[in-house]
């Protein structure tokens, strides 16, 4: 298996767990299920511009990096998990 496919999967797998300790985790945020959400993301992004480095050319600028599809699933999921996080906090903030 070529190496960007190997590190788009371990960028999903890192989104996977990034989901998992934000959204999965009973009782309410504490520092453990925040740290671990930052290292999932910040593993992911690093594993999504390295698989992009790879579906890209060898002197790819900035923009074509953020325009292949490793980059493009990350940015989309990072937005998803803003959008949910604000519901999150909406829907707590309500009901107080």
């Amino acid at each position: 298996m070529p190496m960007k496919w190997f590190l788009f999967a371990l960028s999903l797998f890192s989104l996977l767990v990034a989901y998992n300790a934000l959204f999965m985790l009973p009782g309410s945020y504490d520092w453990f299920g925040i740290a671990v959400a930052a290292v999932a993301i910040l593993a992911a992004a690093v594993c999504a511009w390295f698989s992009g480095r790879r579906f890209a050319s060898k002197q790819a600028t900035w923009r074509e990096l953020m325009l292949t599809p490793p980059a493009v699933i990350w940015l989309f999921v990072l937005l998803l998990f803003c959008c949910a996080g604000f519901i999150r906090v909406v829907a707590y903030y309500w009901r107080r």
